[in-house]
């Protein structure tokens, strides 16, 4: 494969830490990554990401078909057909069709609803949640074939990645989604490529995904469910700028680096570093996305590391909760204030949101009952005294060594009533680049995920389809399956 440096740029001068220009004729970081995925061929991409790229979708309709069987189901069904369009997209779980934006967005919004869809884990961008939703929804409209879509899924997560590695540290700390932000642009490359745009086009249509990066995480304040939308608006937001480009109306070309661009309007800190030269350097070489962990449990990632620990506790050593006097969990400090605080609201979530987002509660639930899956965080745990107490037995606290970024890790100090002490440190989380599932317990999750309705043959047929994928005409087939 041949090294494709994208990194340089004339023209531009430097304000303090912003990148800004001068105006003359160069190319902007958007127009750069579209020449990039543009000229993606699918027999480029190495052979672990392709077939990584096909456990990822059938990872996202796995989660989206689970997702359809919850109260969110119906939600994103009914809004979905009250939004309307042609009948050329499915409603994935339902089987009734509508215009390709409006079911990406209910099928967004459902495979997101369980918090079970792969993370990045420098940037905590769920990428395949939106790629994978975008494509189903207009690659069914567009009759694409199987290789169209796997690319365009590759390419679009690989994307995702490079967009958030250049400020990966602050989007969520200043109340942004960094899974609806950066999800909007990907979503948007993904649907200029299966449209065949044209570079200039598709700089277009980036620029006016611009105007729609919403992704607001004041819903984790109040228990209420707008997270769940994220990827699905981003989903409907890039099918939408695609479509508004290709009828002609235009973007900013600039709209990473510009003056008053993304990461400017997204990034409050003035003297922040952006690392643009992440974007794009050995794009095609290097795949960022390979950084991607899927999930073996339905809870935020960072959290997962830390039931590994808790788990094996609880399966080799034999602990249980009426042993334990106190667990020390130390954590990551940048993930203090995402997964421990505050502190009350942790100790007792709400809602099954709330608590998958609670490593107190989170490890209280899984060590009472000895595992975490799809049916855990049902109102019987969320409201079980005994739960509950051993909740406000765990203690969170800096971890004072810790890993960068890129590395979950966890580490559980359980103190036991009868003096014992019991420690255990996972350095990876499971799921990730260092640690990963292997394909059959992928597709075992998937089948675990699946409603009733699609046990036995339907769901081997779906594995079938999604593992021959690259020999499909057309995707209607796999569609039809998922309904």
């Amino acid at each position: 494969m041949t090294s494709t440096n994208l990194n340089t740029a004339s023209g531009a001068v430097q304000a303090g830490n912003a990148v800004l220009y001068d105006g003359s004729n160069v190319s902007s970081y958007s127009e750069r990554a579209a020449q990039w995925l543009s000229a993606l061929d699918y027999r480029d991409i190495p052979d672990d990401v392709l077939e990584q790229t096909k456990l990822r979708m059938l990872d996202v309709i796995g989660v989206t078909l689970a997702g359809s069987a919850l109260s969110y189901g119906p939600i994103a069904h009914d809004a979905a057909l009250a939004l309307g369009g042609k009948a050329e997209s499915t409603i994935l779980g339902f089987g009734e069709r509508t215009g390709a934006a409006s079911a990406a967005m209910a099928n967004g919004l459902m495979a997101h609803a369980l918090e079970y869809d792969d993370t990045h884990n420098e940037t905590l961008i769920h990428a395949s949640v939106t790629s994978v939703t975008t494509a189903l929804a207009l690659g069914e409209s567009l009759q694409a074939p199987g290789p169209a879509v796997l690319t365009a899924i590759a390419g679009a997560n690989e994307l995702a990645c490079r967009i958030g590695i250049v400020a990966p540290d602050v989007l969520l700390p200043n109340g942004f989604h960094p899974t609806a932000v950066v999800g909007t642009f990907s979503a948007t490359y993904l649907a200029c490529r299966l449209l065949g745009l044209d570079v200039a086009t598709t700089r277009n249509a980036v620029g006016i995904a611009g105007s729609m990066t919403s992704g607001s995480m004041e819903c984790w304040s109040d228990n209420t469910h707008a997270k769940t939308l994220h990827p699905g608006w981003s989903a409907h937001a890039g099918i939408t700028a695609a479509y508004l480009a290709r009828a002609g109306l235009t973007g900013p070309a600039r709209i990473f680096e510009g003056r008053w661009g993304f990461f400017r309007s997204h990034v409050q800190q003035p003297d922040y570093a952006f690392r643009f030269d992440r974007l794009l350097d050995r794009i095609g070489d290097e795949w960022e996305s390979r950084n991607l962990s899927f999930k073996p449990y339905p809870v935020g990632h960072v959290i997962h590391p830390f039931l590994d620990a808790i788990l094996h506790l609880y399966r080799q050593e034999g602990l249980r909760a009426e042993q334990v006097r106190e667990i020390r969990c130390l954590v990551h400090p940048d993930w203090l204030t995402v997964v421990c605080e505050p502190v009350a609201e942790k100790l007792s979530p709400k809602t099954a949101w709330h608590g998958r987002i609670s490593l107190q509660y989170t490890l209280a639930e899984a060590l009472h009952t000895g595992h975490l899956d799809v049916r855990s965080y049902a109102d019987e745990s969320l409201f079980n005294p005994a739960i509950l107490t051993l909740a406000k037995k765990i203690v969170c606290e800096a971890d004072p060594n810790p890993t960068d970024r890129k590395q979950f890790k966890g580490w559980v100090v359980v103190d036991a009533v009868d003096g014992r002490r019991l420690e255990r440190v996972e350095p990876f989380n499971r799921g990730s680049r260092e640690n990963p599932m292997t394909a059959s317990e992928i597709v075992e999750k998937f089948r675990v995920n699946l409603p009733e309705k699609f046990h036995g043959t339907k769901a081997d047929a779906i594995v079938a389809a999604v593992t021959e994928l690259n020999r499909a005409p057309a995707i209607a087939g796999l569609i039809a399956l998922c309904q």
